[in-house]
């Protein structure tokens, strides 16, 4: 069962959701006022009585919100929904645990729990279609999140102060072993080499403190920018990822400019606190694994 059943089958009557968190200033902000649009109890054709049932989960789209959907390699942000009343004296509060963005119609999808004991004038969703609610991260996910986000751009600068950047192909910015990895090969003879000059750099560009950068631009505006910075290699294939006439979230870690969804923190120097840097890579059959972590000097293998 889908969110847009209340709507109808595809979705296609619900306007995109306005990620708040795209925006330079909107990458910061952790609440915001919202609209529900559509929303439902995940089983509710399996089990339309909801009463006495303890915690029921709930899909809701919003017209605008500040939760970070999954993807580019980052996990989704969670935290909570607050239903207000018909009269605004009473609240509904709901845990999100994932938010999806439908990427063909850039619909979000938030996905949680409520109290359904506790929450009894709300016990039918369909109700709060056209409701004010209020949106809240959780902050201290979100700050760890956008660190390991940050420190993986990171890595990509330091690849390129190392004259070793190749083309990036795949990243995992999760908590749980985060990584980079580019198409490319580095003989056996120059690992270890590369390894510390890599590490070293990484550390130097979290001293310089280096501020966060997020514009909005152009896809040929995007294409000239980052290709400028890759000495005219088309690194991240704008052509294919991007149409003609889209607008291209850009964002510029450490001086590092990416076509990029997720959110980071104000400057490199932010990853001095956990003391974030390169652990080590790995190279397999053409493919440049670069891996990064918290505490990197206990966790360099």
């Amino acid at each position: 069962m889908t969110l847009q059943a209340n709507v109808n089958a595809s979705g296609d009557d619900l306007p995109p959701t306005e990620m708040i968190y795209y925006t330079y200033e909107g990458n910061f902000q952790l609440d915001c006022d919202a609209e529900i649009l559509a929303c439902q109890f995940i089983d509710d054709d399996e089990k339309p009585e909801c009463e006495n049932e303890g915690e029921k989960e709930v899909r809701l789209s919003l017209n605008r919100t500040v939760l970070h959907a999954q993807g580019g390699g980052q996990p989704t942000d969670t935290g909570k929904i607050r239903v207000c009343s018909a009269s605004g004296d009473e609240k509904t509060e709901i845990f999100i645990t994932k938010v999806l963005l439908d990427r063909a119609t850039n619909v979000a999808t938030h996905t949680g729990t409520l109290n359904i004991e506790t929450s009894k004038t709300f016990a039918s969703p369909s109700s709060w279609i056209g409701e004010k609610a209020m949106v809240s991260v959780d902050a201290n996910r979100r700050q760890i999140l956008s660190e390991c986000h940050t420190a993986g751009h990171v890595v990509d600068m330091a690849m390129a102060q190392c004259k070793t950047m190749m083309p990036p192909t795949k990243a995992y910015h999760f908590l749980d072993g985060p990584y980079v990895e580019y198409k490319g090969k580095i003989p056996n003879e120059e690992r270890d080499i590369l390894l510390k000059k890599l590490q070293n750099t990484f550390q130097e560009l979290v001293e310089f403190d280096i501020a966060t950068e997020i514009t909005t631009v152009s896809r040929s505006d995007a294409e000239e920018i980052c290709n400028n910075m890759t000495g005219g290699q088309d690194y991240f294939q704008l052509t294919k990822m991007f149409k003609e006439d889209e607008n291209v979230r850009i964002v510029r870690v450490a001086g590092w400019p990416c076509p990029c969804g997720g959110t980071h923190v104000k400057s490199t120097g932010e990853l001095k606190k956990r003391n974030w840097g390169i652990t080590g890579f790995r190279c397999k059959k053409g493919v440049v694994r670069v891996k990064y972590g918290q505490d990197w000097e206990k966790e360099k293998k």
